[in-house]
């Protein structure tokens, strides 16, 4: 009964819908045989083909401004984002691997539930690869807590972007945004409708061939931005989910910001020789071998920064000064001892540069061999290798001596000559010999009864070279505050879970 009287009701609906429509019809045919036999229905016609001629220029006019002022799609080279400055190599190749996929996406993978997975799937599993090569199966080299984190982080940033960019996105319940979704049905009878509407309109076939140039110039024009605005959204999703996978694999989520901001290294503790409130420093490793100026360079520059304690010459072991460097608020220069030949005592020294950010190398520009600074060099190359979550730190040489190689001898109150060819020469066979770049290698001199010379230059490039330091820094920071196993945190945690199941079954107990 219910079903015959519903569709009682819909015929009913549709008799009076006829019944309105049919007369609105009939004023066509009756409208042009009221024109035929006046004799204006050429009038008409002629009238009809003018207006429709200028509208038509108008709009064409209109569309190609409009057309010329949209930006053309930019091309992929151009396109491509750099990676950032503080990952390390394998994060950068991972970027390089987001970038490929980025460059290379279809509009079209956005339209599909599945597709649209598969996507960030694709790219979160080249980032994986990437970071870890070695391992069979990387798509699941992550911690729990990294996953929740990258799941708070990710939270965080879509909160404000659909506040602010989707119409009533704080409005909107998920239940009314699912049953707008369910109408997208209707997109289809729209489009049919619009359809009989064009066949109804060739009535007047003039204005109809004006509205059919107008809109498909417009949908041309539409089409356009939308194919360049759907890909500009494609790539920032790949690009977005390979940043976020490239933090996730590269173990920058095991640590939160807060907690690196309050850490003090290991390292740092035990060369203060004590806890205290003061926040993690640059590390400066000092180092050299015997003879080439080493703690001269540690003496000027703490003399030029203003050192809290006084370094002292002749130094057996690693020792660290804290100091104040230009456009640094904190540092610690570390002097070390002088560097053996023994390849164990070149492991030692490059484990112990692995705690430092910046490392400042001591070399005699009249020193005939060098094969030991740059087995030591080496070594450090080689430990920060088979590290690649850490990056190596910069390396500056402080080339002493220098007024022992110049061709002209400098007087007691003559200045050294950095142009000089022999200085010159020397500085780029250093600079290739040691592998470093030309502008880290400063010339410096500490002759007696002459003050320090180039100093301000040396701690100029240090201040230029921080922002690396930094870098190196944060790295080690995330490796030293990174939990570590140990029986008593395990125990700890086993005794956690064991209070909160306590908690969780004794009430119950009661209950019954």
């Amino acid at each position: 009964m219910a079903a015959k009287g519903r569709a009682s009701l819909y015929l009913r609906g549709a008799m009076i819908f006829l019944a309105l429509l049919l007369p609105m019809l009939s004023l066509l045919p009756l409208g042009w045989l009221w024109l035929w036999e006046r004799g204006w229905a050429l009038y008409w016609i002629a009238s009809a083909f003018a207006l429709s001629i200028i509208a038509y220029t108008a709009q064409a006019i209109a569309l190609r401004r409009t057309l010329r002022e949209t930006p053309e799609p930019v091309a992929d080279d151009d396109e491509k984002l750099p990676p950032d400055p503080s990952w390390t190599a394998r994060e950068q190749a991972a970027w390089t691997a987001v970038e490929a996929i980025a460059a290379n996406v279809k509009p079209s993978e956005l339209t599909d539930r599945d597709r649209f997975l598969n996507l960030g799937l694709r790219t979160i599993e080249a980032v994986a690869r990437q970071i870890h090569p070695g391992d069979n199966n990387p798509l699941w080299k992550f911690t729990l807590p990294e996953a929740l984190a990258l799941v708070e982080r990710v939270s965080a940033d879509l909160r404000p972007f659909v506040v602010e960019n989707i119409p009533l996105g704080d409005q909107l319940t998920i239940g009314q945004i699912l049953k707008v979704y369910g109408w997208r049905s209707a997109i289809g009878m729209a489009e049919k409708a619009y359809d009989l509407w064009r066949l109804v309109r060739l009535v007047n076939p003039v204005t109809a061939a004006a509205q059919e140039a107008r809109e498909q110039i417009t949908k041309h024009l539409y089409a356009n931005v939308r194919d360049q605005l759907a890909r500009q959204l494609a790539r920032a999703y790949v690009r977005e989910v390979g940043r976020a996978a490239i933090d996730l694999y590269g173990g920058r989520l095991r640590v939160s910001e807060a907690q690196l901001a309050t850490h003090v290294s290991a390292s740092t503790l035990r060369d203060r020789g004590q806890a205290t409130g003061l926040a993690e420093p640059v590390r400066i490793l000092v180092a050299g071998q015997a003879g080439a100026g080493k703690s001269s360079v540690v003496n000027a520059l703490t003399k030029e920064v203003r050192a809290v304690v006084d370094a002292p010459g002749g130094t057996r072991d690693y020792q660290g000064y804290e100091v104040e460097l230009e456009g640094l608020s904190g540092a610690m220069v570390i002097d070390s001892p002088r560097i053996g030949a023994s390849t164990k005592e070149q492991r030692a020294f490059a484990a112990r540069a692995g705690d430092s950010d910046l490392v400042i190398w001591a070399l005699a520009a009249n020193r005939d061999d060098a094969r030991v600074d740059l087995a030591a060099l080496s070594a450090i190359r080689t430990h920060f290798a088979s590290r690649p979550h850490r990056r190596e730190p910069p390396v500056i040489v402080a080339l002493t001596h220098i007024d022992k190689v110049a061709h002209h001898a400098p007087g007691p109150n003559e200045t050294i000559d950095l142009q000089d060819p022999a200085i010159v020469e020397t500085v780029r066979e250093v600079a290739d010999g040691l592998g470093v770049p030309k502008n880290d290698v400063v010339p410096v001199s500490f002759a007696p009864g002459r003050p320090p010379f180039n100093i301000e230059q040396l701690s100029m490039r240090v201040a230029a070279r921080v922002p690396d330091a930094r870098q190196a820094q944060l790295l080690r920071l995330m490796e030293d505050a990174a939990p570590r196993w140990s029986v008593r945190r395990v125990l700890g945690q086993a005794g956690n879970a064991a209070k909160s199941a306590a908690k969780s079954v004794v009430p119950s107990v009661f209950r019954k």
